[in-house]
C-alpha cells in the first residue's frame, strides 16, 4: 500500500519577511483570477508568496494569469468538505517574541483560502481548525491573531466556513496543577489502528509506560496496551473530502522538528490518547530522560499521583503537595546531575525520545487511511496538501515559547515525508536524530506514508536551492536553526540569525 509519490517540495523565498495588517488580508493588487472586489491598501508579500508556489508546482498552469486560473481544482472539487490545519499551539508567546513566530499566521491561511473558494465554485464546506494545547485561551488566540474577523470575512460573502477548536478538554494553569473542563459536546470518533500501529511489537511493561504530560496515566492505559492502540480523532477531520495542511514548522522539544507530520497531533481532540514519552531512563526501557537514579524515580511515581488526582479524582488540594514534592526532588537533581556534568532532561524533551515520534506516525496513517466513520480502509481516503508557513518561523524553545526565525518562505508540498526530510534538512536538523522521519519512511504494518525509493526534488525560486535533491542539499544551503536545550547535538551549530 503506498501513497500517491509526487516528490516536488515547493519554496518560495523573498526578503520580505513580514505579514499585512490589513483587517482581511487582502491582496494588494487584483490578479486576473482574484475572485472578489475588495483588495487591500498595501502590498502583500504572503498572498504573492502563495500565488508563485502554486505557480511553481505546476497547477493549472495552461491557465495561469487569466481569469480562469484554478490552482487547486486538482485537490478541491465543488462540493466537497475541506479541511485547513494551521498550527494553534497557543495563544501567547512566554519568549517575548510575539504570536508571528508561534503559530500559523492567518494571512497564509486567507491567500489559501480565496483559492480553495475558486474551485469550490461556492458549493461545499470550509473549516478551519486545530486543537491546540489545553491551556490554550482560544477566544483570545482568535481575537489577538485576527483568525474571527478571516472567517467573518467569508462568512459575509455567504461562503459556509467556520472556525473550530477541537479540543474536548481544556484546563486552567495554577502554580503547575491544572484544573480541567471536558465539552459535553462529544467532538472526535475512536480509531483503532491495532495490528498496523507503531506501538504494535511493544511489550506490557513499556506500554504501561506510556505518559502524557499533566495526564493521569491510567487513562492512557484505557487506549493503548498489547491488544489496543486508538487514538480520539476530530469528527471535522474524518468528514473532510480535503486536508490542506498548514504548520508552522519549528524546533520542537519533544519531536525536535515540527513540520507537516508533527502538525496533524492536531487532529485529536483528547490528548491522553496520545503517548510523548515513555517514563523512565533510557538505560530502563524509557525515553523521558538518559540517566536514572532513585529520585528521579521517586519523581515519576509522585508526578503519576499528583496527574491521577488532578484529572480523576479531582482532589486539586492533594494535587498540590505532590506538586510541592516535585518540585523540590527536581531541584535536588538538577543540582546534582549539573555538578556531573551530566545532560539532564526532562519529560521526553530531548533527543532519545521515540515515543512522540510514534504517535505522530500513527496519526498520519489515520489522516490518509481513515474513512467517515473512523474504519481503516486499503486505499488513500482524502486528498491532501501541504503549505507551511515559515516567513517568520520559530526556533529555540519551540513549539510553545519560540525565538523568531525571519526567512522570508513559503513552503508547499504533496508527500509529507518527503516535505518534511527537506524542510527539516534546510532547518540544521541531522535526520538521523529525528525519530519522527525514520518511522515514516519505514512504518510498521500496511499503512505506507512515502514509497521506498521516493527522494524529494526541491522546486525553488531560489536558484541555490532549485532542482536539488535531498541528498544534494550542503551545508550553505542551511537556515541554521538553533534547537532547544534537549536537542542540540541532533543539530548543526552554525546557528544563523
Amino acid at each position: 500500500m503506498i501513497m500517491p509519490n509526487n516528490q516536488q517540495v515547493i519554496i518560495v523565498k523573498t526578503k520580505e519577511y513580514s505579514y499585512p495588517h490589513t483587517e482581511s488580508f487582502r491582496p494588494g493588487k487584483f490578479y486576473p483570477e482574484y475572485p472578489f472586489d475588495e483588495i487591500g491598501d498595501e502590498f502583500n508579500p504572503v498572498y504573492e508568496m502563495v500565488r508563485e508556489a502554486f505557480y511553481l508546482a505546476g497547477y493549472d498552469t495552461e491557465n495561469y494569469n487569466t481569469p480562469d486560473w484554478n490552482p487547486l481544482k486538482k485537490f478541491v472539487n465543488p462540493g466537497d468538505k475541506v479541511l485547513l490545519k494551521p498550527n494553534l499551539v497557543m495563544d501567547n508567546n512566554p519568549s517575548g517574541d510575539g504570536i508571528e513566530c508561534l503559530y500559523t499566521q492567518p494571512s497564509v491561511v486567507a491567500a489559501v483560502l480565496d483559492y480553495v473558494c475558486i474551485a469550490l465554485e461556492g458549493k461545499g464546506k470550509i473549516i478551519v481548525g486545530d486543537a491546540p494545547m489545553q491551556e490554550c485561551d482560544f477566544d483570545r488566540l482568535k481575537r489577538d491573531s485576527g483568525y474571527d474577523r478571516l472567517v467573518k470575512w467569508y462568512k459575509d460573502r455567504g461562503y459556509d466556513i467556520n472556525l473550530v477548536d477541537f479540543r474536548e478538554l481544556k484546563s486552567i494553569n495554577k502554580n503547575g496543577v491544572h484544573y480541567s473542563s471536558v465539552s459535553e459536546d462529544k467532538k472526535g470518533i475512536i480509531v483503532d489502528i491495532t495490528g498496523n500501529s507503531e506501538f504494535d511489537d511493544d511489550s506490557s511493561k513499556e506500554i504501561d509506560r506510556l505518559r502524557v504530560t499533566n495526564y493521569d496515566p491510567h487513562l492512557m492505559r484505557k487506549h493503548h496496551s498489547t491488544k489496543k492502540h486508538e487514538y480520539y480523532i476530530s469528527k471535522y477531520l474524518l468528514d473532510s473530502d480535503v486536508v490542506i495542511n498548514m504548520p508552522k514548522p519549528k524546533t520542537h522539544r519533544k519531536a525536535g522538528v515540527t513540520v507537516s507530520l508533527k502538525n496533524m497531533v492536531g487532529i485529536n481532540s483528547r490528548k491522553e490518547f496520545l503517548p510523548h514519552h515513555t517514563a523512565g531512563a533510557k538505560s530502563e526501557g524509557g525515553d523521558e530522560y538518559k540517566y536514572g537514579s532513585v529520585l528521579r524515580r521517586i519523581e515519576g511515581k509522585l508526578r503519576d499521583l499528583m496527574n491521577y488526582h488532578m484529572q480523576t479524582t479531582k482532589a486539586y488540594s492533594k494535587a498540590h503537595v505532590y506538586n510541592l514534592f516535585i518540585k523540590v526532588l527536581r531541584g535536588i537533581w538538577r543540582v546534582k546531575e549539573k555538578a556531573l556534568g551530566k545532560e539532564h532532561f526532562d519529560e521526553g524533551s530531548w533527543y532519545g525520545n521515540d515515543t512522540i515520534s510514534r504517535t505522530i506516525v500513527d496519526l498520519n496513517k489515520i489522516l490518509f487511511y481513515a474513512d467517515k466513520q473512523g474504519m481503516m480502509k486499503e486505499t488513500q481516503q482524502r486528498k491532501y496538501l501541504v503549505v507551511a508557513d515559515m516567513v517568520i518561523s520559530g526556533d529555540r524553545e519551540g513549539p510553545i515559547c519560540p525565538a523568531a526565525k525571519k526567512l522570508g518562505v513559503i513552503a508547499l508540498g504533496e508527500n509529507p515525508v518527503c516535505f518534511d526530510e527537506v524542510i527539516a534538512c534546510l532547518m540544521g536538523a541531522k535526520l538521523d536524530f529525528i525519530s519522527t522521519l525514520k518511522h515514516a519512511r519505514h512504518p510498521k504494518g500496511k499503512y505506507r506514508l512515502v514509497g521506498d525509493n521516493c527522494e524529494a526534488v526541491i522546486i525553488s525560486n531560489d536558484e541555490s536551492l532549485n532542482g536539488k535533491n535531498l541528498s544534494d542539499l550542503g551545508d550553505l544551503d542551511k537556515w541554521y536553526f538553533e534547537p532547544t536545550d534537549g536537542w542540540r547535538v541532533a543539530f548543526m551549530h552554525n546557528f544563523q540569525d
